[in-house]
């Protein structure tokens, strides 16, 4: 069944609501909870999967954002939740759209792609940030190559399990959407469902009636031409000439 533009304009505000306030929620039970800061991050990208799945990427971008900034406002160390902004929220929604794109895009070049980005988050996280989320102290312990090589090899694995993850939250998504739509089109009162059928080539209302009478004059003219009308026939016709007539007549009056 094909969806209304209001109807899809709906699920994209509710569905970008609905992954920006959980991914939100993850971001701040990330900066409380210390020793589980990456996965509540890795969660809070894969809230932001939830309009991308169903490829309402703008939606993906608006709930990114809105989830970015109010983090700044949860946090009592902006720099603490700059793995979620600089890298694990863009990521989520890149992997999805990449994923989506699957047959334009090659898998190797996606890679190269997903590389390059991770790097270069990496390279701001312990240049500018001096954070790398896992331990603020690692910027101060190891150099920046071993940082970018063990670095790049775990996340392009996350990478591969969000990939997975993704595919499931698009089916998952995709029913609970289908089931809506069913309830919807159950709960809709038919008013007139004849409506097209209604002939409206008629100026005004009332040439319905004169319509009608017409067509039966010409209703007995023809039975007269082919061999006449029984009495009941004649008994009808008079009745009605003398009821059209009676009209025509009250009309008058009520215009005098």
């Amino acid at each position: 069944m094909k969806k209304s533009t209001r109807q899809v304009r709906i699920y994209k505000v509710a569905l970008a609501g609905i992954s920006a306030a959980v991914a939100l929620l993850c971001v701040w039970l990330g900066v409380v909870i210390r020793y589980s800061t990456v996965a509540f991050f890795i969660a809070a990208g894969i809230a932001l999967m939830i309009p991308t799945s169903q490829k309402y990427y703008l939606s993906s971008v608006l709930a990114y954002l809105v989830s970015a900034g109010l983090s700044f406002l949860v946090a009592s160390d902006i720099f603490s939740v700059m793995g979620y902004v600089v890298y694990f929220g863009p990521m989520a929604v890149l992997t999805g759209i990449l994923y989506d794109n699957r047959n334009k895009i090659k898998w190797w070049l996606a890679l190269i792609i997903k590389v390059i980005y991770i790097n270069g988050a990496l390279a701001l996280l312990y240049f500018v940030c001096h954070n790398i989320v896992i331990d603020e102290s690692i910027a101060d312990k190891f150099p920046y190559w071993a940082i970018a090589i063990i670095g790049t090899v775990l996340l392009v694995a996350i990478d591969f399990a969000l990939q997975f993850i993704y595919k499931r939250i698009a089916v998952l998504v995709g029913k609970a959407l289908r089931k809506i739509e069913k309830k919807d089109s159950k709960d809709v009162v038919i008013v007139n469902d004849d409506e097209d059928e209604i002939d409206r080539t008629i100026d005004n209302p009332f040439d319905e009636f004169s319509k009608t009478s017409e067509s039966r004059n010409e209703f007995y003219e023809s039975k007269r031409e082919k061999g006449g009308m029984t009495k009941s026939e004649n008994a009808t016709e008079n009745n009605e000439s003398q009821t059209v007539n009676q009209d025509d007549e009250n009309g008058k009056s009520e215009r005098e």
